[in-house]
C-alpha cells in the first residue's frame, strides 16, 4: 500500500489569458479549502504557466516552497502543462516519485476521502487509477427528436458512469512516457486504467459564470442551515 504522505500531490492552474486567469483564481479557493481541510500542504504543488496565479496561490496559503511555473509556449504546452511541470519538476529534483496525483482545479467539490480512496486503489499492474461519477441517464428529458407516442417515462432508473477528472493518480514512468510519445494523449488513453467512484457533486468549470452558479446554491444551503423551527 503506498502512504499518503510518499506521494506528491499537483494542482494545475492554467491562466495564459485574462478570462482564464479570473476563473481558475476563483476556482483555486475552492482547492485551497479542500487541501487546509486535509492538511496536505506540504506535499501540495501548484502548477502554473502564469507567475501571478502563483502569488496568488501563495497568498491563499499554499506553500511558497511548492510552487512551479512553467512557461508555455504552444498550444500543446498548455494543453500538457501538468505533465510537462512534472517531469521538469522531477528532473530538477532528482525526485522520481513513483506515483503522482493530478487534481483537478475545474472540478470544485471532492469527496473528503477522494484523496485516501485514490491511493487505497493504485495497483502497480495499472499506469491510471481515475476517479468517476455515477449520473442518472437524463436522454429521456432531451428536447431534440420527441417522441409524443413514448411520453411515458420508464420506471427504471438508469445510471451511467462517467470519468469526471476530478482525481488521477498516474504512475510515474507512464507520464514520461506519454511526454516522450508521439501522441501523449492517445498514449494516455491507451494504458492500462483502473477506477473508483467519486460521490462528490459533479462539476465541470468552464466559464466564472459557472462557479457563481455554485455560490449561489451554497448561499441557499447556508440560510437553510440557519432556519430556526423553535423560533
Amino acid at each position: 500500500m503506498h502512504l499518503t504522505s510518499k506521494i506528491p500531490i499537483f494542482i494545475t492552474v492554467r491562466a495564459n489569458t485574462k478570462v482564464l486567469f479570473k476563473q481558475n483564481k476563483e476556482a483555486l479557493k475552492y482547492s485551497y479549502v479542500y487541501i487546509k481541510n486535509q492538511n496536505l500542504f506540504d506535499q501540495t504543488y501548484v502548477i502554473s504557466d502564469n507567475k501571478k496565479m502563483l502569488e496568488f496561490a501563495v497568498n491563499l496559503g499554499f506553500n511558497e516552497g511548492n510552487m512551479i511555473h512553467y512557461e508555455c509556449k504552444t498550444d500543446l504546452d498548455i494543453m500538457y502543462l501538468e505533465y510537462l511541470a512534472t517531469y521538469k519538476f522531477a528532473i530538477d529534483n532528482s525526485y522520481y516519485p513513483d506515483w503522482i496525483i493530478i487534481l483537478n482545479v475545474s472540478q470544485l467539490f471532492k469527496s473528503k476521502r477522494l484523496i485516501s480512496d485514490c491511493i487505497n486503489m493504485i495497483d502497480d499492474k495499472y499506469d491510471v487509477v481515475a476517479s468517476y461519477t455515477e449520473i442518472t441517464d437524463k436522454s429521456k428529458f432531451f428536447i431534440h427528436n420527441i417522441d409524443k407516442s413514448n411520453h411515458l417515462l420508464s420506471s427504471e432508473v438508469d445510471r451511467v458512469k462517467m470519468i469526471d477528472a476530478a482525481i488521477y493518480a498516474v504512475r510515474t514512468q507512464f507520464a514520461f512516457e506519454c511526454m516522450e510519445h508521439e501522441d501523449p494523449s492517445n498514449h494516455f488513453w491507451n494504458g492500462k486504467m483502473k477506477f473508483f467512484p467519486n460521490t462528490s457533486l459533479f462539476t465541470n468549470i468552464y466559464t466564472i459564470d459557472d462557479i457563481n452558479i455554485y455560490q449561489y446554491i451554497g448561499d441557499i444551503i447556508s440560510q437553510v442551515n440557519e432556519i430556526d423551527i423553535d423560533k
